[in-house]
């Protein structure tokens, strides 16, 4: 008989909690279904899977919890490139233009 908590020929999680913790990390950008989302969830409170929130432009990340320092980083990144991506679309304003603006 197995301890509590191992498992002898399969996982304790599903496909999704499996796919993350091979690749280490995934980026949330968008919407994902109710279902996939109670299953990451429930990983992330029995402690296989760590959560870092979305924050402003940050994204939500889901990580293994041996790689909290590179979702981190990559948080930081994915926020500094939507930042970057925004700044190219915008035009750059004159202080003079921008004051007519707010006026």
């Amino acid at each position: 008989m197995a301890p509590e908590g191992y498992y002898y020929g399969q996982v304790p999680y599903g496909p999704n909690v499996e796919a993350i913790r091979v690749h280490a990390m995934r980026v949330i950008n968008g919407k994902i279904p109710a279902q996939v989302r109670r299953e990451l969830m429930d990983a992330v409170r029995k402690g296989h899977l760590g959560r870092l929130r979305k924050d402003g432009m940050k994204p939500e990340i889901f990580f293994h919890p041996d790689h909290k320092h590179g979702a981190i980083d990559r948080q930081r990144r994915e926020a500094r490139y939507a930042v970057e991506c925004i700044s190219k679309v915008m035009a750059p304003m004159d202080d003079n233009i921008l004051k007519q603006i707010l006026a």
